[in-house]
């Protein structure tokens, strides 16, 4: 379920959403201030016929990894992917799964792990457990209002710039961050890309009004993924 996340995202363009950097640093201080919260990991609950689409669209491109790999690499970023053949569904179906950004569908929890919480001189971090050891990666530096994930200051990103993720996800009153590097520029081989992309959202969710942390993280070095996760969760 979570490739059907990332791909939802991926179809998506980008959306009006977020406030300043200051307004969120205020926030996560609010909602870090214990030394440990619950991590409840959602995932999209997509009804059954969205999920066979998705089933048959996920499959066609495991079986092109290399024709995909190219054709995405020429679409601007924050731009959605115009439909092919290719994709092992009807340009309808493909309409439906495009437009799913835009009904937010429902999210249900399926696991749970406990994070701990750690404040010092103005910087918060956690310890994980499970799929929550990515927080571990995760800092915030409250006093200077910086987020840094796996070493790297990841840019706070003003409303007008920020990500699909956050209609896809239904979120209000948040926050995004977002890195993008890439040496597209160098090369058109994608088997010889090199591109690292992170992505934080944070804000509030569902009539529960309940913090939600979403992360993306992609690595890919010379055409190979390192790493391709979308992880999101509730915190209380």
């Amino acid at each position: 379920m979570k490739k059907f996340c990332i791909l939802i995202l991926l179809l998506a363009g980008y959306s009006s959403f977020g406030q300043s950097r200051k307004e969120a640093f205020k926030f996560i201080d609010s909602i870090f201030h214990d030394s440990a919260c619950q991590f409840e990991i959602a995932e999209f609950d997509f009804p059954a016929d969205i999920r066979d689409i998705l089933l048959r669209f996920n499959n066609s491109l495991a079986a092109n990894q290399d024709w995909f790999k190219q054709y995405a690499a020429h679409v601007p970023a924050g731009q959605s992917l115009p439909y092919d053949e290719r994709f092992g569904i009807t340009r309808e179906e493909y309409g439906r799964i495009r437009n799913m950004d835009k009904v937010h569908p429902a999210l249900k929890v399926v696991d749970t792990q406990k994070i701990t919480i750690l404040r010092e001189n103005g910087k918060i971090s956690f310890k994980g457990e499970g799929d929550g050891r990515i927080l571990d990666y995760l800092e915030f530096y409250i006093d200077k209002n910086e987020l840094v994930f796996a070493g790297d200051t990841i840019p706070f990103v003003p409303g007008i710039n920020t990500s699909a993720a956050a209609t896809a996800y239904g979120l209000s009153d948040g926050y995004t961050w977002r890195s993008e590097k890439t040496d597209a520029g160098k090369t058109l081989q994608a088997g010889q890309l090199t591109a690292r992309v992170v992505e934080i959202d944070l804000g509030i969710h569902g009539p529960g009004n309940k913090p939600l942390l979403r992360i993306q993280y992609q690595d890919m070095e010379n055409g190979v993924n390192r790493a391709n996760l979308d992880l999101a969760g509730y915190i209380h």
